[in-house]
């Protein structure tokens, strides 16, 4: 029996090796083939606060659209919710021959 199944093992890699694609030139023509096809839009409103220590970031509607490159069509959206905290290290500021404008928020 255990000819058997080293026959079966010896043709079945011989098969994948030769026949079915490799997986990494499968991935990449996959890849390719997918970037010639489709456009990813990036759609929605992003804001910024300085708060102490770092930036935060929220966003407002943000989605990623994908239209197809050749008719404009869209193919599917997915919403993105956005909320992140960028630390940013203390820094210092020097201004020089500067106008700052104020706007009253009411």
């Amino acid at each position: 029996m255990s000819d058997v199944n080293t026959f079966l093992d010896s043709i079945g890699k011989d098969v994948s090796a030769t026949v079915a694609p490799k997986v990494h030139d499968f991935l990449a023509a996959l890849i390719q083939d997918l970037a010639h096809r489709y456009r990813p839009e990036l759609v929605g409103e992003l804001r910024t606060h300085i708060v102490a220590n770092g930036v935060v970031v929220t966003g407002q509607g943000v989605r990623l659209d994908v239209k197809r490159r050749d008719t404009g069509e869209s193919v599917s959206s997915l919403d993105i919710p956005v909320s992140l905290t960028i630390r940013v290290d203390p820094l210092g500021v020097t201004l020089q021959d500067t106008t700052i404008k104020l706007d009253v928020v009411r």
